[in-house]
């Protein structure tokens, strides 16, 4: 992706980050909060309280208890403050793994298991020949 000069590689960086930590969110939340309206809040609070470790930590926490997953080599604080975006491709790897891909949405990866489903059940072929009789 390039980035026009005013605008600067941070920014991009940033907005990306929010964006799939958001979809990330949205996922582990059920859809209880849209990925839009999660962006937004999480746009409002960045800036007066630095939180983005402290809301990156927390989804982390929530993704490794959901799964089982081991807190290690670091606890989920460390990784969000010192490497957020080597943790958020982590957790968004990791849910895609287990067949919920955050780039699809919450509403988008319960279609595509209701697609699944539907895919099961086999409908057999209708006969070659058929005919009304009296």
């Amino acid at each position: 992706m390039r980035t026009t000069p005013s605008e600067g590689p941070g920014a991009l960086d940033c907005s990306i980050a929010m964006k799939i930590k958001q979809m990330i969110a949205e996922v582990l939340d059920s859809g209880e909060m849209a990925c839009h309206m999660g962006t937004f809040i999480y746009l409002l609070m960045m800036p007066a309280l630095c939180s983005q470790w402290m809301m990156g930590s927390k989804y982390r926490t929530k993704l490794r208890k959901k799964y089982g997953l081991v807190e290690a080599p670091y606890t989920d604080v460390i990784s969000h403050a010192f490497c957020p975006c080597c943790s958020l491709c982590q957790e968004f790897r990791e849910l895609k793994i287990r067949g919920l891909d955050p780039a699809l949405g919450w509403n988008g990866i319960l279609a595509k298991q209701r697609g699944t489903h539907n895919e099961d059940q086999t409908v057999g072929a209708p006969p070659q020949i058929q005919a009304m009789s009296k």
